[in-house]
C-alpha cells in the first residue's frame, strides 16, 4: 500500500524562518544549495546575502534550511 502527501502550501513557512533572521543559514532547493545570511522573510520569499550578492528564494522552492 502506498500513499501520497499533497501540500497545499510550502513546507517552509515565514513563521518557521523568522527565528533564523540575522543568522548564517544553508538553504537547499531542488536545484541549488545556498549558504548566506538570512536578512528577511516575507510572504512567498526569503532574502539572503550570499557572497556579497542579494538572493531572493521563493519559499515554494525551499526543501530544507539549516543553521551554520
Amino acid at each position: 500500500m502506498s500513499s501520497t502527501l499533497v501540500m497545499d502550501r510550502p513546507c517552509v513557512t515565514v513563521r518557521a524562518l523568522r527565528p533564523f533572521r540575522g543568522s548564517v543559514v544553508t538553504v537547499q532547493t531542488a536545484s541549488a544549495v545556498l549558504r548566506g545570511l538570512l536578512l528577511s522573510c516575507v510572504s512567498g520569499s526569503a532574502w539572503l546575502v550570499v557572497d556579497d550578492a542579494d538572493v531572493l528564494v521563493d519559499l515554494d522552492e525551499i526543501v530544507a534550511v539549516d543553521t551554520v
